[in-house]
This record gives C-alpha cells, sequence and structure tokens, in this order.
C-alpha cells in the first residue's frame, strides 16, 4: 500500500514550490509562518535559519523531517534558501533561487539511508501572496522549472544514473488557501509542454538497464479541498474524513506521447504511445471516493522479447469510472463501475494470422459496460480496526446491495454486435436467505446482431466446428426471438418469488 502521508506532504511541498489573494494585508513573517503550519500539518517538522534585511525576511538551510509510520524511521528534505519580500503595497513576494539543490534522505529503522540529490532550476519564477494572513492568494508563473536526480545512494553505494529528470514551461496558475476551522484550498496550475526522462541502468549488470521518455503539449490542473486545520494524518484518514476532510480535482492534457526500451540480457523490447487528449478526475470525502478517465486517439506499439513481429493498436476512445462509498450508514449510497474500449483496432498483420484470407469484416472493436446502483455500506471502510474486524468476520453484514443497473453494455466485433441494459432492485437479506434468485425484481434486455454471419465464417475458416455452432443457434433460439434479418432481442426477467423468464416464457 502506498505511503498516502508522504505522497500527500510532497504534493504539498511540491504546490507550494511551484504555487498557492484575497484584498488586505499580508506580510512576509505571515507567509512563512503558514507555509511552516502548513506542512507542520502534513507531520513535517520545518527548520531553518531566518533573518532580516529590510523588507526581506531571509530562510537559510530550510529542513523538513517527519517520521515513517509504524516507527520505521524517518524521511527528511533540505534545500537550499528562500526570501520573502514585503513589496510595500501589502503583498509579498515569494523568492526562490535560479538553481539550488534539493536532498531528499529516507533513513529507515536499522537501515542504510538512501538518499536523492536532485538540482531544481527556474527560469523567471515569480511568486506573489496577497491577501490577510487567514486568506492568502498565491499567483505565480515561471519560463520554466526543472527537477533532474544529481545522485542516488543507496545501501551504501552511489546507484548510477545516465537520467532522471522532467521539466514544465510556461507555468502559471493560482493557489488560494482560507484558514479556520478546515484550511480550505482552490487550486489552478496550467503549463505548456512537459517531458520526462528516466535512463537507468542495473548496477549489478551493465547489460540491463530501462530507459523511458515522454511529453505532453499542455497540461492544466484544477482542484478543491478541506484539510482539518488539525493536522493531516493518512494513518487515521476515517478520522480526517469525520472532521472534515475532502477534496477533488482534475488533470487534463494535450498531444500526448511516450516511449520506452528495456533491455534485460539478450531481451530486447521497446514501444512507446500516443494521445490526442486526457482527463483523470478524482474526488474523496465521507460521501465516498470517485475516480474517472478517459483518452482520446490513444495509439500504442511495442515489439522485441518474444513478440514475433511489431504490434500496433489504436482506441478512438478509453475511460474508466469507479465510484463508491466509504462510510457506515443506514441511507442507500450510489455506485459506479464503467469501462470503455472504444473503436479498438489492431494492425493487418495481427488480422493476418486469424483470418489471412480476409474473410472476417476487420473493423474496429467496441467493449464498453457502465454498471451504477445503491447499496449501504455496514462498516467504516477507512477504519482500519473495523476493515480488520470485517476480515474477521466479526460484523455481521460489511454492505447490503439494494439495486442494479446496467446503463448500457455494448460488445461489437467483427461484424456482431451484442447490446444490452437492465435494472434489477435487490431484497437483499430475502437474496441471501435463498438458494435460487429470490429477493431480485428487474429485467434485462438484450440486442444481438450478425451473429450468424459471423458463426458461418469462423465455420468456414475452420475455427469453430459446426456442431458447436449448431448448439449455440439452438440456445439463441430458445431465449431470443427474431427482430430483423440476423437480429434476435431477448429480455430476460426476474421476478422476486425466483421465476425467470425469457421473452414472457418461464425458464425457471
Amino acid at each position: 500500500m502506498p505511503n498516502w502521508k508522504n505522497i500527500c506532504g510532497m504534493t504539498a511541498f511540491a504546490t507550494l514550490m511551484t504555487s498557492t489573494a484575497a484584498f488586505a494585508d499580508v506580510n512576509a513573517q505571515d507567509v512563512w509562518g503558514d507555509w511552516k503550519s502548513y506542512m507542520t500539518g502534513f507531520g513535517y517538522q520545518v527548520m531553518g535559519t531566518e533573518s532580516t534585511s529590510g523588507d526581506t525576511l531571509n530562510i537559510k538551510d530550510v529542513k523538513m523531517s517527519m517520521a515513517l509510520p509504524e516507527d520505521e524511521g524517518t524521511i527528511a528534505i533540505t534545500f537550499g534558501e528562500l526570501n520573502f519580500n514585503n513589496r510595500g503595497d501589502g503583498t509579498v513576494s515569494v523568492e526562490l533561487p535560479a538553481s539550488m539543490p534539493l536532498v531528499v534522505e529516507v533513513m529507515p529503522k536499522g537501515d542504510k539511508p538512501a538518499t536523492m540529490n536532485f538540482d531544481y532550476n527556474n527560469t523567471g519564477f515569480s511568486m506573489i501572496v496577497s491577501g490577510d494572513p487567514t486568506d492568502m492568494t498565491y499567483t505565480y508563473s515561471a519560463a520554466e522549472i526543472a527537477l533532474k536526480l544529481a545522485k542516488l545512494v543507496a545501501d551504501g553505494k552511489e546507484i548510477p544514473v545516465n537520467a532522471a529528470e522532467m521539466s514544465i514551461k510556461d507555468v502559471s496558475g493560482n493557489s488560494k488557501m482560507k484558514i479556520g476551522n478546515l484550511r480550505e484550498i482552490s487550486q489552478v496550475l496550467n503549463s505548456a509542454l512537459v517531458t520526462y526522462n528516466i535512463d537507468f541502468a542495473n548496477p549489478e549488470d551493465d547489460n540491463e538497464f530501462l530507459k523511458f521518455s515522454g511529453a505532453v503539449n499542455s497540461l492544466l490542473f484544477q482542484g478543491d479541498g478541506s484539510y482539518p486545520s488539525g493536522g493531516f494524518d493518512v494513518q487515521n484518514m476515517d478520522a480526517m474524513m469525520k472532521a472534515g476532510f475532502a477534496m477533488t480535482g482534475t488533470f487534463s492534457y494535450q498531444g500526448g506521447s511516450s516511449k520506452f526500451q528495456f533491455i534485460d540480457g539478450t531481451e530486447n523490447i521497446q514501444g512507446g504511445s500516443q494521445s490526442e487528449s486526457g482527463k483523470l478526475d478524482v474526488s474523496m470525502s465521507s460521501d465516498g471516493i470517485e475516480y474517472a478517465g478517459n483518452a482520446q486517439g490513444l495509439k500504442v506499439n511495442f515489439a522485441g522479447g518474444e513478440i514475433p513481429f511489431p504490434i500496433d493498436m489504436e482506441m478512438a476512445n478509453s475511460g474508466f469510472k469507479l465510484a463508491m462509498p466509504v462510510s457506515k450508514s443506514d441511507q442507500s449510497q450510489d455506485f459506479a463501475l464503467a469501462v470503455t474500449l472504444g473503436d479498438f483496432a489492431v494492425s493487418e498483420q495481427i488480422w493476418s494470422m486469424v483470418d489471412p484470407a480476409g474473410q472476417l469484416p476487420h473493423d474496429p472493436a467496441t467493449v464498453a459496460f457502465d454498471v451504477s446502483g445503491k447499496a449501504k455500506l455496514g462498516f467504516d471502510l477507512m477504519d482500519p480496526k473495523q476493515m480488520e474486524a470485517v476480515e474477521r468476520g466479526e460484523i455481521g453484514m460489511p454492505g447490503e446491495v439494494e439495486s442494479v443497473d446496467l446503463n448500457n453494455l455494448e460488445v461489437t466485433v467483427a461484424g456482431a454486435s451484442l447490446t444490452g441494459n437492465g435494472n434489477f432492485v435487490i431484497d437483499f437479506a430475502k437474496a441471501m436467505m435463498s438458494q435460487g434468485m429470490q429477493g431480485t425484481e428487474g429485467a434485462l434486455n438484450l440486442r444481438l446482431s450478425g451473429a450468424n454471419g459471423l458463426m458461418d465464417k469462423l465455420v468456414a475458416m475452420g475455427l469453430v466446428p459446426e456442431d458447436q455452432v449448431m448448439g449455440a443457434r439452438m440456445m439463441m433460439s430458445m431465449y431470443a426471438v427474431p427482430a430483423g434479418e440476423d437480429v434476435l432481442t431477448s429480455k430476460i426477467e426476474l421476478k422476486n418469488d425466483g421465476q425467470i423468464l425469457a421473452n414472457g416464457q418461464r425458464i425457471k
């Protein structure tokens, strides 16, 4: 499981390094004090040597350290210096050196420390803080921000690093922070070209290495969050959510591409991807967790290793959605799961392996389903103690499903297509007590087209024995009715008393 406390703390630090307006006065000490308070809320101890000269507050030898969970050691981040300059109009400018070192040191208990030395560089960096001590706005921009791993030491040895770097061009945005019982944050980040490059060799074997690089032409992030002012304790997410923790965020990009190469001895695997655009939505609160993403114009290629020839695939659109409750409740809560692989196509070289004579339509395929419903959760999902109780069987009914809706089903391939939708209402207690389908009421509507034509071609190609096709056709005649040339429809109904009907005819 990822260490969310460290991730959130590092994210907060990165936000302050590249981001974060009201219309009152704020001074240098207010801003520095809030930085310290913000990072302290994430579990860091913040230190630095402070000095004042005129309107400038200078902080040298800045260091942030934090204990790792379960007494596993500590992590520390050190970097050069910061200047907070009172501009004389009630605002503060935050000044960073154009180039400065940044060191991350992980000191696990009972093991040798691991150290990462980074070079942090910026061009044309500007950050202005306005507002008042309880309501600040950080407005920022930079022609370029770059981070490069200069040295990596692990287990007492320096690990060779050919490249590990990232740069962001034409950065701009703002971050608003309002401080009360909850720290409320609203952020917007825009950038032009984002590039990254990783090139690692196995320190114990020069014949093994990984190269991975890529870019997006533009990036946009918009997000809002609220954090309990008492601190951010990812080890107790349940308590944090009940205290008001919530966040939503959207990452979107235009024009993405990547390429990779992995060599392991004699094997050389390489490939890449391209996409026109993409988006990822994330939200989390006591009401539930939701992830949703999509990509447009995706192309993927790879070759090498045990793959006999290069493989090229593309999709016009792809996406997913996952939504689920996290809090115990006697009220109905929403859940959802959806996946779309739209207009999925492979190269003719792949088709030639299964259809050398070209008897099947080589049109792009689509696989998609969208399921949603209502449920009740019988425990707090983010509470580790309650999770352990569920695993031990101490919580009688962890959850109840009340309804399931199939909003969309589509499987289209090689000239045949299956589509459907339906909905079911479930008496969960009755369904659990019965050995059949009692307690479920609803219907599933299906439409199948092109199936007979596809089966004829598969038989002619010798891919499917004719006796199996005859059996499939008999099954379709039992549960479906004709609705046009090579089109069948079916309505499968489930009754509360356990009956199952196909097109009005009882089959159970």
